[in-house]
């Protein structure tokens, strides 16, 4: 009888050691586990490099005021080629007739393809009887400046070679200057054409 009641404490006691052994191991278990990662938030750079060339085109600024009040001017549009970081529009529909002229940019970064200003003509209107022309008005501005260490009253002389130079006459002198291209907008020959002049070159006029 005392045999079987020692049997049966053994028997209890290693029951517990099991017990404990299955709850520690799956205590174990539980503490072991991974929790779900939660990724950490991303910086977000808010200049976003865009796929292609470094640099590209801006939004069409606003045309300028007209040349001229009368008699034949012009009106300028520009845009500027930007790091394509910046942040870039497109306005470039256009909704009266254009002249487009390229100016290069002095860099040694990739360029953009296309023009950075155009024009469009403006006041074509015949100015009023007694007002002087494009060409005498700009002539006569250099009256105020010394040629060679002397002042000249300025007369316009026409050099077909050369158009859209600014070619003028000191009244009384036996010879001309060549001051400076004429002013955008100032009319030149082109044989059959209407043309003015853009940035020293005549060019075909929109308008007939």
């Amino acid at each position: 009888m005392e045999k079987t009641g020692h049997f049966l404490s053994k028997k209890l006691i290693w029951a517990s050691v099991i017990v404990q052994i299955a709850m520690l191991s799956s205590a174990t278990n539980l503490t072991t586990t991974e929790l779900p990662q939660v990724p950490e938030p991303l910086e977000v750079d808010n200049e976003v490099e865009v796929e292609g060339e470094g640099f590209a085109w801006s939004a069409w600024g606003s045309w300028s005021a007209c040349s001229r009040t009368c008699g034949g001017g012009v009106s300028v549009q520009e845009r500027q080629c930007l790091p394509r970081t910046r942040n870039i529009s497109d306005n470039s529909i256009v909704q009266k007739p254009v002249i487009s002229v390229r100016v290069t940019r002095q860099t040694h970064e990739p360029d953009c393809a296309g023009v950075d200003k155009r024009y469009h003509e403006c006041n074509n209107a015949p100015c009023p009887d007694g007002l002087i022309n494009s060409r005498a008005e700009q002539c006569a501005a250099f009256d105020r400046r010394p040629f060679r260490g002397r002042f000249y009253t300025w007369v316009p002389y026409i050099d077909g070679n050369a158009p859209c130079t600014l070619n003028c006459r000191p009244l009384g002198q036996q010879f001309y200057a060549s001051l400076a291209f004429v002013a955008d907008g100032t009319p030149c020959t082109r044989q059959g054409f209407r043309a003015i002049c853009i940035q020293g070159t005549c060019k075909v006029s929109l308008y007939m």
